[in-house]
């Protein structure tokens, strides 16, 4: 196997300790060069919820479609896992849902718990399956399908209204302006009464 890749046996032994490890770090690697890529690209600091979340399911399709059929053939079975992937993309996205600056605070008590990257994740296993059975021409019905749903998660996750409503609300409680605080008993929590 060595021979065929052209690696030294030596460089192979210092990362695997059997030929069996090999077929599942492929995964690990597609997720590690979604990190390089990103690391590596001028200005992204300055991506938006949509867009890093888009270059993150095209940095991932492209790192598998590099190996399409041996992804077709192993990712839902025992190959995929024993790696270590699906912690990996879980942990991906639970980072660009919590990310300060891209996703409002208020919106992080609800992105910020374990169901919403739950949720994403199996999302995004669902998306990584029909790209294994994506048969238009380059994957068309994929890529529509990515944009819609980047356009849609980043619409729920940056939505202002959550913001606003909290504002709004501490607003009212701040200056009484529903008259709550003539209220017997709740009229004790307003503040100058």
């Amino acid at each position: 196997m060595c021979a065929d890749a052209e690696v030294e046996r030596a460089v192979f032994e210092s990362h695997f300790e059997t030929v069996d490890e090999l077929p599942p770090a492929f995964y690990d690697l597609a997720l590690e060069q979604y990190r390089m890529l990103t690391a590596a690209t001028t200005g992204y600091e300055d991506f938006s919820f949509e867009e890093r979340l888009a270059s993150f399911y095209y940095i991932l399709l492209d790192a598998l479609g590099e190996q399409r059929a041996f992804v077709r053939a192993t990712f839902d079975d025992q190959v995929r896992y024993q790696s270590s992937f699906r912690t990996g993309v879980r942990d991906t996205l639970r980072g660009l849902l919590t990310e300060d600056g891209l996703v409002p605070g208020t919106n992080q008590l609800v992105t910020g718990l374990w169901p919403a990257h739950e949720v994403l994740t199996e999302v995004t296993f669902a998306l990584i399956r029909h790209w294994t059975r994506d048969e238009t021409e380059d994957q068309e019905a994929t890529t529509a399908l990515v944009d819609k749903l980047v356009a849609f998660v980043a619409e729920l996750v940056t939505f202002r209204g959550v913001s606003s409503g909290v504002n709004l609300a501490w607003h009212i409680v701040q200056h009484d302006s529903l008259g709550i605080g003539r209220l017997p008993v709740v009229g004790r929590f307003f503040p100058g009464r």
